[in-house]
């Protein structure tokens, strides 16, 4: 097991190392420093193997932290500290919400063992790994780290809903070896009935939708149903670890892999489908067919008077009027109905809806991350990439700068205009429900909190754009390519998070995003001049 551990470790780094430096080398200015023939240096490789499996392993620290703060501990304080539940109610609700989503939802959606992996198309198939030996010692390895990064996690998130450390470390216990007994039974329905369970998606997506449901709905009230009596007792703990064990057993002796690999590496299903599958997914998400085009959109007299680019992006916005409407739409749709569930809290219960106007006037952080998710940007840039760029990309006119940025001026007034849509219907929605509670709410307040909403608007209409010409992310097959996307991406959405912990005056918290948007948008707009030349093309 140890050679096996080993090779699939270098296989691995050195894979990791590849894609580190194609990335490397497609940055501004570094990249041009570095040659092709680095792939040739071994050693160096061999270092950077080494530095990816150190990412790795912190990621799996980081991932961790991040699922239980975002997913559990951060929907609890905030319910527990708008309710005013004391800290034992909310450790009570974070075991509940930890029962529902890790040990049952994720035991049924999250079965590494039969899951259509391209390592074990690599090792299996084209390396010719044995299956035994390759699943026996990944599969041990994934209960090891498994169990190494969920206990940090755990003993920090449970200490600050005052819970004993040794909960934490007993829980991670318990955690691990259920999904240990989770991958036997998936294993145990294969070898017994030939069924895959993780491709059954209309069960998974009940199962999680339902087991979601389960464990945020009793949030709203402060209702907790778990106790940590229920799972700090011997006879739950023994049970568990017994069971676990004897998965773990079952799982070492199996002896049909080879068919189980099989059933999930098949060069049509699910390996290559599946990329398939999610290809026709993301394409018809932004694909626009002759029958959706109007006569009206269809019509050349409206196109009168421009030229140029202006005329081919007035064009590409005429005939995907429905990629650009829809979402808006959506947005208006999902406003309008919060603002009527508003004003029905106040017909219904006064009180609650002065608890919801008390926390609007406070939550003015949490809008970044909602103007995140208002924003069209994103889905539109998929649009244009599909639609338009990834044919015109081919030719050489469309890459020279000023074609490039006389697209991206049109292209980010046209964003700009459709995102201040939304933005306007949550001023509006926002400032109505205020000024008919009790709260202190003047023209000031008003004025103040529109700014904040629209420099945030305009913040994500550039961003996107911004990061859309500046990585190129997309494939031919509107897959994302680019690591940098990513974590740009992350670290925007984790500053707004971070964001929502602070408690500050909204006049300075205006001041603030006012500021940095401005900043951020100069310096966008100046790396989009310098660099988009070399980096927007197709991939």
């Amino acid at each position: 097991m140890i050679r096996t551990l080993k090779a699939i470790l270098e296989v691995r780094g050195m894979s990791g190392a590849n894609r580190l430096m194609f990335y490397i080398r497609k940055l501004p200015v570094l990249g041009k420093l570095i040659p092709a023939s680095v792939y040739s240096e071994t050693t160096l490789k061999r270092t950077l193997s080494v530095i990816v499996h150190i990412l790795k392993v912190l990621m799996a620290f980081v991932t961790k932290f991040a699922y239980l703060g975002i997913m559990i501990y951060l929907p609890v304080k905030f319910i527990g500290n708008d309710i005013s539940l004391s800290l034992s109610v909310q450790y009570q609700l974070y075991l509940q919400m930890l029962l529902c989503i890790s040990f049952l939802t994720a035991g049924v959606s999250s079965a590494v063992i039969l899951e259509p992996k391209r390592d074990k198309y690599i090792f299996v198939k084209l390396m010719r790994l044995p299956a035994e030996r390759y699943m026996r010692t990944t599969l041990t390895l994934r209960g090891i780290s498994f169990l190494v990064t969920f206990i940090p996690a755990m003993l920090v998130f449970g200490s600050l809903l005052g819970a004993p450390l040794w909960h934490g470390a007993v829980l991670t216990l318990l955690l691990t070896f259920w999904r240990t007994a989770c991958e036997a039974l998936h294993l145990w329905v294969f070898d017994r009935y030939g069924m895959v369970i993780v491709k059954k998606t209309s069960w998974i997506w009940t199962a999680i939708g339902a087991g979601y449901l389960l464990a945020y709905l009793p949030l709203l009230p402060g209702y907790a149903v778990v106790e940590s009596g229920m799972l700090f007792n011997l006879p739950v703990v023994l049970g568990v670890l017994v069971l676990g064990t004897l998965s773990a057993v079952y799982i070492a002796r199996y002896k049909d892999y080879t068919n189980a690999v099989d059933a999930v590496t098949k060069i049509d299903d699910p390996l290559l489908d599946m990329g398939r599958m999610m290809k026709e997914a993301r394409v018809k998400d932004v694909a626009t067919q002759d029958q959706h085009y109007s006569a009206e959109q269809q019509n050349q007299e409206k196109f009168e008077g421009k030229s140029g680019y202006a005329y081919l992006n007035a064009i590409f916005f005429s005939r995907h009027r429905r990629l650009i409407t829809s979402p808006i739409q959506r947005r208006l749709v999902i406003i309008g109905s919060l603002f009527a569930a508003a004003l029905l809290t106040m017909l219904l219960s006064q009180s609650a809806f002065t608890k919801l106007t008390h926390y609007l006037i406070t939550a003015l952080p949490t809008f970044l991350i909602i103007m995140n998710y208002t924003s069209i940007g994103e889905r539109l840039c998929k649009a244009m990439f599909y639609n338009c760029d990834l044919s015109l990309l081919r030719y050489g006119f469309y890459r020279e700068q000023s074609a490039i940025l006389s697209n991206f001026r049109i292209r980010l007034l046209r964003i700009s205009l459709l995102n201040l849509i939304p933005a306007a219907a949550i001023c509006l929605a926002v400032n109505l429900l205020l000024v008919l509670s009790a709260e202190s709410w003047g023209a000031g307040d008003a004025v103040l909190f529109c700014v904040t909403i629209v420099a945030l608007s305009l913040f994500f209409s550039v961003h996107h754009l911004f990061m859309y010409y500046i990585f190129q992310p997309y494939s031919t097959e509107l897959n994302v390519k680019n690591p940098f996307f990513t974590i740009v991406n992350s670290v925007v959405l984790g500053v707004g998070f971070i964001a929502m912990q602070f408690k500050s005056e909204p006049g300075m918290f205006a001041v603030i995003v006012v500021l940095s948007a401005v900043v951020y948008m100069l310096a966008a707009l100046i790396m989009v001049y310098r660099f988009s030349g070399r980096t927007f093309r197709v991939k």
